[in-house]
């Protein structure tokens, strides 16, 4: 009976035994020149942002250790320290500033998520004219912060403006100023903040609701729950992704909003418009405390990214990043 060959275990691999890792090292190495290559054309574009955003920061940090002011810009600068830190424990102003950008962001933003929630649900109700309708109500947010200014300044006018005017209807023949009265200012610029801004909060929360599955209002319907009880139990809980971005954005735009007040009232009558933001522009640009101003700015940087950590930590334990 003839011998049948088998291929002995020392036998040296084939041609095609070396193809497969061949083929494999040659396709890392291309991996690895197109890695570096993107790295290449991106550095560029690296070192301008960080030299726009980075090299600005620096510069105003090591600034705000200085007691310098902008009349003084042939003089040398006289290092203080912490000194501009230690000053702003005990300024009274900027306490006010505080206060006025806690209350203008808590109220806002709540407002905003509330009816921004309710009527993103009533639009998702909506089968015929809803692309129309979400067009019209993202109109408050298309338009500039000074021309919402100047728009609500017609409005806000204690002679002939809406509100006056709609006032006289119901016999009350005096203007309301609210521009110039010190308990109506800040809820006055709410309202603003709320008309042009809530339009995002239902942009955000309407594209969320759009991608429930239907199964689960069906399914809740079923079992008799009401459209409250949807909301509550179905809705928001699914939505909390999208609160806490709408939180993350507004939130951190909303504390440093400056143009609006600037254009209207810049921070009065007295201080009850004053905010964080428009304080440490006016202490550098009106009274030109330079260095003092550059700390406040530091302020802002700082208490901005502490409040931005938070949300972003909760929306890591959301799985959204």
């Amino acid at each position: 009976m003839p011998k049948v060959l088998t291929p002995s275990a020392h036998a040296s691999p084939s041609l095609g035994d070396w193809r497969e890792p061949v083929t494999l090292r040659s396709s890392r190495r291309r991996s690895g020149r197109s890695h570096r290559l993107a790295y290449v054309f991106i550095t560029p574009a690296v070192v301008v942002l960080l030299g726009l955003i980075v090299g600005p920061l620096v510069y105003s940090a090591v600034l705000s250790l200085y007691r310098w002011q902008l009349t003084q810009i042939n003089t040398a600068k006289a290092y203080a320290g912490l000194a501009n830190y230690r000053a702003m424990l005990h300024d009274g102003l900027l306490g006010t500033a505080v206060r006025n950008s806690v209350i203008f962001v808590v109220v806002s933003v709540s407002v905003e998520l509330v009816v921004g929630i309710l009527i993103a649900t009533a639009l998702t109700e909506v089968t015929r004219g809803r692309h129309l309708a979400t067009s019209l109500i993202l109109l408050p947010m298309i338009v500039t912060p000074v021309v919402a200014a100047l728009i609500w300044q017609y409005i806000y006018n204690p002679q002939f403006g809406t509100i006056s005017q709609a006032l006289t209807l119901f016999g009350h023949q005096n203007g309301l100023d609210v521009l110039g009265s010190a308990q109506l200012v800040l809820p006055g610029f709410i309202v603003i903040d709320i008309w042009q801004w809530t339009p995002f909060a239902i942009l955000v929360f309407l594209a969320g609701m759009l991608s429930v599955p239907e199964e689960l209002y069906e399914a809740a319907r079923v079992d008799g729950a009401g459209k409250f009880r949807i909301l509550r139990s179905i809705t928001v809980p699914v939505l909390m992704p999208q609160v806490l971005v709408v939180l993350l954005f507004r939130t951190m735009d909303a504390y440093r909003i400056f143009d609006t007040i600037y254009v209207l009232t810049k921070g009065g009558p007295g201080a009850a418009s004053e905010t964080v933001g428009l304080y440490a522009y006016q202490e550098g640009f009106t009274y030109f405390n330079t260095g003092y101003s550059m700390a406040l700015g530091v302020f802002i940087l700082v208490t901005v990214f502490i409040i931005s950590s938070a949300y972003i930590r909760l929306l890591r334990r959301r799985q959204v990043f």
